[in-house]
């Protein structure tokens, strides 16, 4: 009787899935608001580190920077703590007066690697706080001479005698880009050219949204960060420093804007079938924030031992990281979102919310051919808007019943500890795949809980195996 039971709620289960899939999104998608649009992220020099702050304190906290074991990391993770200190500064004197008060910083990172010598890289992001109307940009660029192991300044990328020209084709390409900003136009000067950056197929140079346009201008066009302008080689040859043009530069640039998708109809179930007893113990592990160059050491283990786990990805790393997400899926793991770019989206407007899920799950449907039925909210931050988006594009909402705090204590021993004494059946718990202590602790997690007799499955089969109906728009913290 009881496994008749568990085949009706089962065969339920898919009938609902299948019912949300056929959602219809199309009124979403008719005139998509181009402020939300966003940026695929180009990491071709460093891998990404990340210092991620959870939404237990008054400031959230997600910078991504690049490590390359070379000679600029530490000047850049300088300037990473340094941003990091500088915003928790301002919101402990704001908390001083209204305690109350509470912040986001969120840095995300470019990188372009020309002729194996030449590095580009754009620290971009923003700052903001419940004081502030806007929120304030935050610019860094570096960029690198491997060769002679230098950081290199402007003057050493651009010839500043050959100014008039250099600024009378920022003016072109700027008015190319917003036509309507010629008449803000009639003075531009060099101030413009502080953040420049090494490109794949030009020099980028990066300024504030409200510097060249204003606001109400800015936000008819554009993403609503940060603005970058585009100076292609063959344009600025006239004023070129660096040891030689760079080679290779007549491939059709990629745009800097992702296609909006609707993600088609999938069955929910695993993506690869396998035999789970439901009658046995079963925990979901589930680990965000990736990938990364530890996701891979965690596949070994999982491959190792015959289990599977649930990767909540960050959207605009995954084309970077394609080959890890597609080794994933091949060992029977499951990849979700976790949005496009790790925002809070309790401060997100409804159609920035979906924009940031149709973006995640087209970029994970293109590299794994899935499109997810899940994903999880940065910080596990969700409101009233969250729900209903989700509701409106059929996707279910997963958490999690235990929280390792690997991102906290960064010690392997004290994620093993956590998650040995709170595991139980049906458990989903949480983990980070960015942190090298956290894939240490691993190394005895998965055998150990294997050896207690988990099974270790994905989120997918947590949810079908425990008989649960899909309800889209519905938080899941475990398979109960």
């Amino acid at each position: 009787m009881k496994k008749t039971c568990l085949v009706l709620l089962a065969l339920l289960f898919i009938i609902a899935t299948l019912t949300s899939c056929a959602t219809p999104v199309e009124s979403v998608l008719e005139e998509p608001d181009k402020e939300t649009l966003l940026y695929h992220a180009t990491v071709q020099y460093g891998n990404p580190s990340i210092i991620v702050k959870d939404n237990s304190g008054p400031l959230l906290v997600y910078i991504r920077f690049p490590v390359a074991r070379g000679f600029a990391d530490s000047y850049i993770l300088e300037w990473v703590h340094e941003t990091h200190q500088n915003a928790q500064a301002k919101i402990d004197a704001l908390r001083e007066t209204d305690d109350s008060v509470k912040g986001e910083l969120n840095i995300h990172f470019d990188s372009y690697l020309v002729n194996d010598r030449f590095v580009g890289i754009i620290q971009q992001g923003f700052f903001n706080n419940t004081t502030l109307i806007n929120p304030v940009d935050i610019i860094q660029t570096f960029n690198l001479d491997l060769e002679g192991e230098v950081f290199l300044r402007n003057s050493d990328i651009l010839d500043f005698s050959q100014i008039e020209g250099i600024l009378s084709l920022l003016r072109e390409k700027i008015i190319e880009a917003w036509p309507y900003a010629v008449s803000v136009l009639d003075n531009i000067d060099e101030s413009l050219l502080e953040h420049i950056a090494i490109g794949s197929y030009g020099i980028y140079v990066i300024f504030e949204r409200s510097i060249v346009l204003p606001e109400s201008l800015v936000a008819i066009n554009d993403s609503g960060g940060t603005l970058r302008i585009v100076l292609p080689y063959d344009e600025l040859d006239f004023a070129l420093r660096l040891g030689k043009e760079p080679a290779d530069l007549t491939e059709e640039p990629i745009s800097e804007q992702p296609t909006v998708y609707e993600p088609g109809p999938t069955p929910y179930v695993p993506i690869q079938s396998r035999h789970v007893d439901p009658s046995k113990p079963m925990v979901a592990l589930t680990f965000d924030d990736g990938p990364s160059k530890y996701t891979e050491r965690i596949l070994d283990l999982l491959e190792r031992h015959g289990g599977r786990a649930t990767f909540f990805v960050v959207g605009n790393l995954v084309e970077a990281k394609s080959d890890i997400v597609q080794r994933a899926v091949y060992l029977g793991c499951e990849i979700l979102g976790h949005s496009w770019d790790h925002r809070d989206f309790t401060k997100l407007t409804a159609n920035e919310i979906r924009t940031q899920l149709l973006n995640t799950n087209a970029v994970i449907e293109s590299v794994t051919g899935t499109s997810p039925r899940f994903f999880r909210p940065p910080y596990g931050a969700v409101n009233d808007t969250v729900k209903n988006v989700s509701r409106e594009l059929g996707l279910g909402i997963v958490n999690w019943s235990i929280d390792t705090r690997d991102w906290e204590s960064r010690n392997a021993n004290a994620v093993y500890n956590i998650t040995m004494r709170n595991v139980t059946n049906r458990a989903i718990i949480l983990n980070h795949d960015v942190h090298k202590t956290t894939a240490d602790a691993m190394e005895r997690v998965i055998p150990d809980l294997i050896s207690r007799g988990y099974q270790l499955v994905t989120i997918s089969e947590l949810m079908y195996y425990s008989g649960v109906i899909f309800e889209p728009g519905k938080i899941y913290r475990s398979g109960d």
